[in-house]
């Protein structure tokens, strides 16, 4: 019942049905779900122990706020990691004139394209954010880099960062990950890991700007 309990908040997670800065109760889930407060209070630890939740004592939980640390390790991991993957796969491409993971990409950004990102549902949009991502550091084709990357702790599987005051909109996420893409299939692996950069750069600065106003809600 604990997993099951905790399924159901995180698909309330992924579907952007929890907000920062609200505060959730045990026995408002364990109403919800038709079970007692156990199952439910030891998927909430767990959560809390992913750093996916802040736990209140005596109050409830709500959604995480990143920490200084936390900020700039989604910072590195972006830049170091997706940033070499990147521009490895510029090289392949340019070598080889081909790959299945920048077909991948390709993919990803036409629907995006195709879609009305406005309007789109949270979860739909995030997956199509986060598949890139993923992609990308498959494409190194590293089991410990895969393995990390879907790891709990991982990143960049934390749909709930989207949910931050004045986040970057959709079309800018767009653009970003077209501007990865021209880059890759330009063969120009520095061009493909500044693309990249740029876009950790843009996300870890909206991340800095909120983070004092997240601060303030506690």
């Amino acid at each position: 019942m604990k997993d099951e309990a905790y399924s159901y908040i995180i698909d309330l997670i992924n579907e952007g049905k929890i907000k920062y800065g609200e505060i959730y109760f045990i026995n408002d889930i364990a109403a919800e779900l038709n079970m007692s407060r156990t199952p439910v209070r030891d998927a909430i630890q767990r959560l809390g122990e992913e750093n996916r939740i802040d736990i209140l004592p005596s109050r409830g939980f709500r959604l995480h706020y990143l920490t200084e640390d936390e900020i700039v390790q989604l910072f590195n991991f972006s830049s170091a990691i997706e940033g070499y993957c990147a521009a490895r796969l510029a090289e392949t491409y340019k070598s080889q004139g081909h790959s299945s993971y920048v077909v991948q990409l390709g993919t990803l950004v036409k629907k995006m394209h195709s879609s009305d990102l406005e309007h789109i549902s949270f979860k739909e949009f995030y997956f199509l954010d986060n598949e890139f991502h993923r992609v990308l550091i498959s494409s190194l084709e590293d089991n410990y880099f895969i393995n990390l990357n879907d790891a709990k702790k991982g990143f960049p599987d934390r749909p709930e960062l989207h949910l931050i005051k004045n986040f970057i909109s959709r079309s800018d996420i767009l653009q970003a990950h077209q501007r990865i893409l021209d880059a890759i299939c330009s063969g120009d692996s520095g061009k493909a890991f500044l693309a990249m950069l740029s876009h950790a750069d843009m996300i870890f600065r909206c991340y800095k700007s909120n983070k004092n106003s997240s601060s303030n809600d506690k």
